[in-house]
């Protein structure tokens, strides 16, 4: 949660002063940037990609049956 916080903002504000903020060690964020992901996330990441493509599948049932 807050190497992804740190993620979001490294553009704007310098990641040394965000890790001191939040309590992290800087070597940790950069480790956790090069590491693989997790299979548990790879997995859940692929489902949700499923999910969103069904939901449009169906939108797009419906409304062409609407259409009809």
């Amino acid at each position: 949660m807050r190497y992804g916080l740190i993620e979001s903002m490294r553009r704007s504000y310098p990641v040394a002063l965000m890790c001191r903020v939040l309590n992290v060690s800087e070597s940790g964020f950069h480790a956790q940037r090069t590491r693989p992901l997790y299979k548990r996330k790879q997995e859940n990441t692929r489902l949700e990609i499923e999910i969103l493509a069904a939901h449009q599948r169906t939108r797009e049932l419906r409304c062409e049956a609407l259409a009809s």
